[in-house]
C-alpha cells in the first residue's frame, strides 16, 4: 500500500509457495525431534530427552545453513519453472532471496519451539513470536514508508524478526538450567542414534510439507497465467486466511505433543479423548474464525491497496471472492492437519506422508494440468476449487487409518 509500487503486492505473492517449500521441510524434521522429545518427557526419560534436545538445537544450525545456501541457488531458476510473470520476476528474485538468509533463524526457531511445546509450554513459543510479530510491523512501516524501500523492505523485516526470535528461544532454552530440557553449550552436538529417530519420524513429515508446497507451486504456475489483479489478490486472501490457518495448525502440534506424552506415559484413554477435543476444537475455531474474518473482508483487504491504485477494485474484488469461498471451508484443512499430527505422536509418520502424496500433491496436479485449463474453472475460484475436495479426501484417510490404527496402539500400551 505504501510502497507505490503497484507490482510489488504480487511479486511477493508469486513466491510463497517457494519459501514454503524449503520452511515446511524443516519444520517437519522439527516436529520429528519434537515426537521423540514428548515421548521421552512422557516416560519420564530424561537422560533421552537432554540427548534430543541438543541433537535437535545441532541439527537446526546446520540444516537452517544447507538450506539457505539451497534457497540462494535455486531461487532464480525456480521462480522461472513457475512461469513468474516477467514484469514480477525481478522483484520477486530479489525478495525470495533476501528470505533464504532468514532460513537458519527459522530452522533454530521452529526446532527450540519444538521442544518448548514437547514438554507442554506453548506459552514461550507465543510469546516471543508475539515480540517478532511486532517487531516485524514496525520495521516493516520503517523499511516501506520511512526508507522508500519497496519488495526488499518487506524482506528484511522479515529476516530480522526471524533472528529476533531465533535468539529469544535459545536464550531462554540456556536459563531453564533446572529443567531436563535445558541447553548446554558443552553438550550440543548430534548424537547419531537419536538424529536416526528424529529423522525417521521428521523426514517423512517434511515431506509431507513438501508435498504440499510442490502442490501449491503447479497451482501457483497454473495461476500466473491469470490477470495480475487475480494474483495480487490471492495475495491479499491468503495473508488474511493465515489468520484462521496459524490458530488451527496450532491443533497439529497440540494434538502432536498430547499424544506424544501419553503414548510415553502409556495411557491409551487420554490419547483418545485428546484427539476428540482437538478435532472439536479446531472446528469451531476454522469455522467461526473464518465467519469473523468474512464479516471484516472489504476494509482488511482494503488495507494492502492504495487508494489510488487504479486496479483497487478488481484486486478487492479478488481478494473477497476467494477469502468468502475459501473461509467457509478452511475449518476441513484444521481437522486434516490435527489428524495427522495425531499420528505423527503416535510414531506414524509414514501414513500423513502417503495421505499428502496422492490426496494432496497428487489430485491437484490432477487438477491444474486437466480441470483448470476449461473454460468453467480457469478463474481464481476455479483453481482454488481443489482445495476443499483434496482437504475432505485427505482428513477421511486420515481418520479411517486412526481409527484402525488406534486399537494396535491400544493393546501395545496395555501390554
Amino acid at each position: 500500500r505504501f510502497s507505490g509500487d503497484e507490482l510489488a503486492l504480487a511479486a511477493v505473492g508469486s513466491t510463497s509457495s517457494l519459501s514454503n517449500l524449503i520452511v515446511n521441510l524443516l519444520m517437519g524434521i522439527a516436529g520429528g525431534s519434537g515426537v521423540v522429545i514428548a515421548q521421552s518427557y512422557g516416560a519420564k526419560n530424561y537422560e533421552k530427552l537432554s540427548r534430543a534436545v541438543h541433537t535437535s538445537v545441532a541439527f537446526s544450525f546446520i540444516g537452517g545453513i544447507v538450506f539457505c545456501i539451497l534457497g540462494l541457488l535455486i531461487s532464480g531458476p525456480a521462480l522461472e519453472l513457475m512461469d513468474t510473470k516477467d514484469e514480477l520476476m525481478s522483484r520477486a528474485v530479489l525478495y525470495m532471496r533476501i528470505i533464504c538468509l532468514g532460513i537458519p533463524a527459522t530452522a533454530v526457531y521452529n526446532f527450540g519451539a519444538a521442544a518448548l511445546r514437547s514438554v507442554g509450554d506453548s506459552k514461550t513459543p507465543l510469546f516471543i513470536l508475539a515480540l517478532s510479530g511486532i517487531c516485524n510491523v514496525l520495521l516493516n512501516l520503517f523499511f516501506v514508508i520511512v526508507c522508500k524501500m519497496s519488495v526488499s523492505g518487506v524482506a528484511l523485516a522479515t529476516i530480522f524478526s526471524q533472528y529476533l526470535s531465533a535468539i529469544a528461544v535459545i536464550a531462554i532454552l540456556f536459563r531453564r538450567k533446572d529443567a531436563p530440557y535445558a541447553l548446554n553449550a558443552g553438550m550440543i552436538r548430534i548424537d547419531g542414534e537419536l538424529l536416526k529417530q528424529i529423522l525417521k519420524l521428521g523426514l517423512p513429515a517434511g515431506f509431507q510439507g513438501t508435498m504440499f508446497s510442490i502442490s501449491n507451486i503447479i497451482l501457483t504456475a497454473g495461476m500466473n497465467t491469470l490477470a495480475t489483479t487475480d494474483i495480487s489478490g490471492k495475495t491479499i486472501a491468503i495473508n488474511i486466511e493465515g489468520l484462521v490457518h496459524t490458530a488451527m495448525n496450532s491443533y497439529l502440534h497440540a494434538s502432536m505433543t498430547f499424544t506424544g506424552q501419553n503414548f510415553g506415559a502409556k495411557k491409551p484413554e487420554r490419547i483418545k479423548k485428546s484427539i476428540i477435543y482437538a478435532v472439536i476444537q479446531v472446528v469451531i475455531i476454522g469455522f467461526v474464525g473464518g465467519q469473523i474474518l468474512n464479516l471484516f473482508s472489504e476494509p482488511l483487504a482494503s488495507l494492502y491497496i492504495d487508494a489510488n491504485d487504479p486496479n483497487k477494485e478488481a484486486v478487492l474484488a479478488a481478494a473477497m471472492e476467494l477469502m468468502n469461498f475459501m473461509l467457509a471451508v478452511y475449518f476441513l484443512c484444521g481437522v486434516m492437519d490435527t489428524l495427522s499430527g495425531a499420528l505423527r505422536g503416535l510414531g506414524y509418520s509414514m501414513i500423513p506422508m502417503v495421505v499428502s502424496i496422492v490426496a494432496i500433491c497428487v489430485l491437484r496436479a490432477i487438477w491444474v494440468f486437466f480441470v483448470f485449463p476449461t473454460e468453467k474453472f480457469h478463474s481464481l475460484i476455479g483453481i482454488y476449487t481443489i482445495y476443499p475436495i483434496s482437504w475432505s479426501l485427505g482428513l477421511l484417510a486420515l481418520a479411517i487409518a486412526l481409527f484402525l490404527l488406534y486399537g494396535r496402539v491400544k493393546k501395545k500400551l496395555e501390554l
